[in-house]
């Protein structure tokens, strides 16, 4: 008896986990299910039945999402911001992250406490002084500085993962690289970059993911419309075609569109990566 009513209480407890995680999904689901078939309806239509299938799909939608309000602009500007920020981000924490981790030396604590510093102080806090060295400098409406400035906020991050999982990575290789007559920046190109392939992976994910979908440092400092990328071009969309709902909601899923093949591409990659530099560090 006492082993049946374990057995019940387990596929109860099992039965309300499912439960739990279905309703999760349907509610993170739903509203992308919605956006997806509306976007390519009419006004209408959206009203008259938002969760019924199209009755004719107006792919229209995103071509005037594309065209007309230059999504596709701020499609490639996105795309240049976030990947010239995930680049300068492997070469400058991979090597900050090298040296930390293999390289004793008086300030080495230090820095290492300095960069986790970074991660700790919130973004809003220094958009003051942020602003006014944009300002000084005469980089409002430039790419390069917005790049420089999702570096800056994100490197601590990068370098901490980074570091944590250098540190795991066997010894002997390094000693037998040496041996074999390697300089340090051979051990670091050529034994190090490889190995921490994984947790490369993860941060460049997540900083793309990041560079993506900021929205605060280019509605302050970027007021060219040639030069906006898509998380601005979002809101100009949503304030300039307001009332055309299949338009927008078409906007919406480009924007969203490289964010989630990304993740949903690299799942695992993200998981396998957090898991070993927490191991490991």
């Amino acid at each position: 008896m006492k082993k049946t009513k374990k057995k019940s209480n387990r596929t109860l407890k099992k039965m309300g986990v499912y439960i739990f995680l279905i309703v999760m999904a349907l509610v993170f689901v739903g509203p992308m299910v919605f956006t997806l078939l509306s976007s390519m309806k009419g006004n209408v239509e959206i009203f008259d039945n938002p969760f019924g299938l199209p009755e004719k799909f107006l792919i229209s939608n995103y071509v005037t999402a594309w065209k007309e309000a230059n999504m596709g602009t701020y499609f490639v500007n996105s795309i240049l911001i976030s990947v010239s920020t995930v680049a300068i981000l492997i070469v400058v924490s991979s090597m900050v992250a090298y040296v930390l981790a293999r390289f004793d030396f008086k300030m080495n604590k230090f820095l290492g406490i300095f960069f986790l510093l970074g991660m700790m102080i919130p973004m809003h806090t220094i958009l003051v002084p942020v602003a006014y060295i944009i300002g000084s400098f005469n980089l409002k409406n430039n790419i390069f500085a917005l790049i420089l400035l999702y570096v800056a906020f994100s490197l601590p991050f990068s370098i901490f993962v980074l570091t944590s999982f250098m540190k795991g990575i066997n010894a002997s290789l390094e000693e037998a690289a040496i041996i074999d007559g390697a300089g340090y920046f051979q051990i670091y190109s050529r034994v190090m970059l490889p190995l921490t392939v994984p947790a490369i992976s993860t941060v460049s994910i997540f900083n793309f993911l990041g560079a993506w979908n900021n929205v605060l440092f280019p509605l302050l400092f970027i007021n060219n419309n040639k030069l906006k990328p898509i998380s601005l071009g979002l809101l100009n969309f949503n304030g300039e075609r307001g009332s055309e709902y299949g338009p927008l909601m078409a906007a919406i899923i480009i924007t969203v569109f490289v964010p989630f093949v990304i993740y949903l591409l690299f799942q695992e990659k993200v998981e396998s990566g957090l898991a070993a530099g927490a191991i490991k560090g």
